[in-house]
C-alpha cells in the first residue's frame, strides 16, 4: 500500500543537460523542443526552463559516437524545471541518456520556488555602499605604514602558544 503512495505522488526535477557542440546552431532548438515533447509525454509540468547556449566546458569530455570515441571542449547547456510523477523520472532519465547528442545530463530533486538567482549586475544599493565606504576611506588621512620586519621563529611559536592558551 505504501509504494502505491509514493507512486501516485509528484515531485518537483530539475534536469541540467549538455548537448554535443558538433550540433549546428540552426538544430539545437529542435533538439530541445525534442527533450520537452519526451518530459510533456511523461506528464510533466514545466516551471521553468533556459534555451540552452555554447559554453566552453572546464574539461574535455569524450562521447563515443558510432566506433570512434569524440572529444568534445564545448557544449549547448540548458535545464528544465517541473513536476512530474515520481514512477516516470527513471524513464525520462534513460530517454535523455539514450539521445545520441547527449553529453551529459543530470537529474536532481528541488523546490517549487526560484532559487536561481541568475547573472544579475550589481543593484544600486550595493553600489551605493561602496561609494559610501569608498569615500568614508578617502576621507581618512593616510598614515603611511611603519615597515615591519619579518618575524623570527621563535616569536612566531611564542604567539601561537600564547593564543592555544587563551583558547
Amino acid at each position: 500500500m505504501d509504494k502505491n503512495i509514493k507512486e501516485d505522488r509528484s515531485d518537483v526535477y530539475e534536469i541540467g543537460y549538455l548537448l554535443v557542440s558538433s550540433i549546428p546552431e540552426e538544430k539545437v532548438a529542435s533538439e530541445t523542443a525534442a527533450l520537452k515533447e519526451a518530459l510533456s509525454k511523461k506528464g510533466a509540468e514545466f516551471i521553468g526552463e533556459e534555451a540552452p547556449e555554447l559554453r566552453t566546458l572546464a574539461y574535455t569530455m569524450t562521447k563515443k559516437i558510432g566506433t570512434s570515441n569524440q572529444r568534445f571542449d564545448q557544449g549547448y547547456f540548458g535545464w528544465f524545471k517541473f513536476e512530474m510523477p515520481v514512477k516516470e523520472i527513471e524513464g525520462i532519465k534513460k530517454s535523455f541518456e539514450a539521445n545520441p547528442h547527449m553529453l551529459r545530463m543530470l537529474v536532481i530533486t528541488t523546490v517549487r520556488e526560484n532559487t536561481y538567482l541568475g547573472k544579475k549586475s550589481p543593484t544600486a544599493s550595493v553600489i551605493k555602499a561602496e561609494e559610501m565606504i569608498s569615500s568614508e576611506v578617502a576621507a581618512e588621512p593616510t598614515k603611511e605604514a611603519a615597515p615591519v620586519a619579518p618575524a623570527s621563529i621563535e616569536e612566531m611559536d611564542k604567539s601561537i602558544d600564547a593564543m592555544v592558551k587563551e583558547a
